[in-house]
């Protein structure tokens, strides 16, 4: 190693104190070497020194081995420590790593060689922990701040759309003819716009844990049939039909409705975007403990290529037709925080078929 290591030896034996200072010397690692009596005089030197690799006894006076690592754990004290102990017993070893130890070694193994690679060892190990907490804090500071922009930004966005709105809304009855179609054109875009923002919040939510549910039993073919009387109009538009194929049992959900609807609404929608014109199949069947919900549209299907993205967020995929990608996103996550699951099947020139579980109402 380039630099000078410190050490820092903790044993209440003088004796093995002095063998383990002695294996270190002849180690070869060129180390400077303090020691330290007790955990009290540990404690004092580490908070006022640092230190590479603390070389730890399990039996100190007043708190043991395994008390004084959790000690500087919960202080913040992330160097290694490397238990130099005589007891070997399987349950102290793992209660010493459960507190925070990096490494160990037997006292009646504590030849120089095998003492430097541990040390050595235990050295790289920490600082390569160190160096993952470091970008863990990096990303956590990085989420935050991103958040908190998107909140802004969002907040600042919405008073501007919602004064086009009432702007255009106002227009309408002063405006006839031709140009009326601009009106309609600012309205889209405004409705656009709102529902842009909506996602990007929804998908941060879902990402930081805060997606929140109103359970409810809810029956599931209900569900269904109000998805599909919902989008019937946009789907004719298109040249095509929506049908609901429920099951003469009722299957009661627990489940979030509005929630669940959303879940429906961004399958279908997706359908509506890159199926237009065909059919698009709804159904509901009991599997189990749980209820296999399932969108299903006839058109081109999803090229393979594709179909491991189809869930990432901002990935517009398919024929890359605009929008945020966060439509099929933020279903997943609506439907994993039910505890369920989403997924997809496709074949090109086969169509796709989208389907999510739901626990069953006990």
């Amino acid at each position: 190693m380039s630099e000078k290591l410190r050490l820092l030896v903790i044993d209440d034996d003088l004796v093995d104190r002095l063998a383990i200072r002695r294996a270190v010397e002849q180690s070869g690692l060129g180390a400077s070497i303090e020691e330290a009596g007790n955990a009290d005089e540990a404690l004092a030197q580490v908070a006022s020194h640092e230190f590479d690799c603390l070389l730890l006894d399990q039996d100190l006076p007043g708190m043991s081995g395994i008390e004084l690592t959790r000690a500087l754990r919960t202080a913040g004290k992330l160097m290694p420590i490397v238990f130099v102990t005589g007891r070997q017993a399987e349950d102290i070893l793992q209660e010493a790593i459960d507190a925070g130890v990096t490494d160990f070694i037997p006292k009646n193994d504590l030849s120089p060689r095998r003492l430097g690679l541990r040390i050595s060892f235990a050295i790289r190990i920490g600082k390569a922990e160190a160096e993952s907490a470091q970008a863990v804090l990096r990303a956590t500071r990085a989420a935050r701040g991103r958040d908190e922009i998107l909140a802004v930004v969002s907040h600042d966005l919405r008073g501007p759309l919602h004064a086009i709105s009432l702007a255009t809304e106002a227009l309408r009855d002063e405006i006839t003819g031709a140009p009326a179609r601009y009106l309609g054109a600012i309205e889209r875009a405004s409705l656009r716009a709102e529902r842009l923002i909506a996602d990007l919040l929804e998908a941060s939510a879902i990402e930081n844990g805060a997606l929140t549910l109103a359970r409810a039993p809810v029956d599931g073919g209900a569900i269904l049939r109000q998805a599909a009387a919902d989008h019937e109009l946009l789907v004719k538009e298109t040249g095509g039909k929506i049908v609901a194929h429920i099951p003469e049992e009722q299957i009661v959900v627990s489940a979030d409705r509005d929630r669940v609807l959303q879940v429906l609404g961004n399958l279908i929608g997706n359908s509506l975007k890159h199926a237009k014109g065909a059919p698009i199949d709804l159904m509901i069947e009991r599997q189990n403990d749980q209820a296999l919900i399932s969108v299903q549209d006839h058109g081109p299907g999803i090229p393979a290529t594709e179909l491991p993205h189809i869930f990432d967020r901002y990935w517009s995929g398919r024929t890359k037709k605009g929008g945020a990608g966060l439509g099929l996103a933020i279903a997943k996550g609506i439907v994993s925080a039910h505890g369920g699951n989403l997924a997809v099947d496709s074949r090109p020139g086969d169509g796709a078929k989208f389907f999510f579980t739901l626990p069953l109402n006990r």
